[in-house]
């Protein structure tokens, strides 16, 4: 992306499920009735992590509200992988209105489905809060890199939005499956999502800070200093 003028040129999703989503997201979209709109998915999207968040919520009336969280997450992925695919296999993709839309649905996505976590018996809230804020500072990292280099990079290390999902449904499953036990760790009573967020947290914390100095690096050579550009050029 030039001067934040068009959505990045390079897309790099490297994820480990990535084989299995570029063989399934097409062959769904085109068995989609006419009547669906990438648009449609991305509500659908929204809809199901208000779904996810208000099933956290509810598990202090019982567990068995993971497994409607885990239906969401499902579903979330569903609509939200697809919306682009769609919008692809069609050919009536919108790029700067679909960069923007999908990741300004994303910010509200993490809000609503950690914030439902917070408020709920399984995570506490000052874990869930750091998990907002780490997971969004990684990705003002990917906008920045976008704006700057024309590289959208949605994955690292083979990890990607629908490998965290899939984190969080198996975590979900262990929990309801032990009844949220409370493991006691240097005089703390801590859950077992509340050990699943901080290890993400700080993944996610070490993500920004080791690929941001990696891509400041490549941003110096790319466009260094003025001087030596006077110099080279002479």
């Amino acid at each position: 992306m030039k001067n934040g003028n068009r959505p990045p040129e390079i897309r790099i999703n490297r994820i480990s499920l990535g084989p299995f989503e570029q063989r399934v997201l097409p062959w769904m979209a085109a068995r989609l009735p006419g009547w669906i709109t990438p648009d449609m998915l991305t509500i659908l999207g929204l809809l199901a992590s208000l779904l996810i968040g208000a099933s956290y919520w509810l598990t202090q009336f019982s567990l068995n509200w993971l497994w409607v969280a885990n239906f969401g997450l499902v579903l979330h992925w569903w609509a939200d992988s697809l919306d682009g695919t769609l919008a692809r296999v069609r050919h009536i993709e919108r790029d700067r209105y679909g960069f923007f839309v999908d990741h300004y649905s994303d910010t509200i996505t993490v809000f609503l489905i950690c914030f439902g976590m917070g408020i709920s018996p399984i995570i506490d809230l000052r874990i869930s809060l750091l998990l907002i804020i780490s997971y969004n500072s990684l990705a003002i990292l990917v906008y920045l890199v976008s704006m700057t280099r024309g590289v959208f990079k949605i994955s690292f290390a083979g990890m990607g939005p629908t490998e965290i999902r899939v984190i969080i449904i198996i975590t979900n499953t262990l929990i309801w499956l032990l009844g949220n036990p409370l493991i006691k760790v240097f005089h703390l009573e801590i859950t077992i999502f509340d050990i699943v967020g901080l290890i993400c947290s700080i993944i996610l914390i070490a993500y920004y800070l080791i690929f941001g100095e990696i891509e400041r690096r490549k941003l110096s050579i790319v466009d260094p200093p003025r001087s030596a550009k006077i110099r080279d050029s002479e």
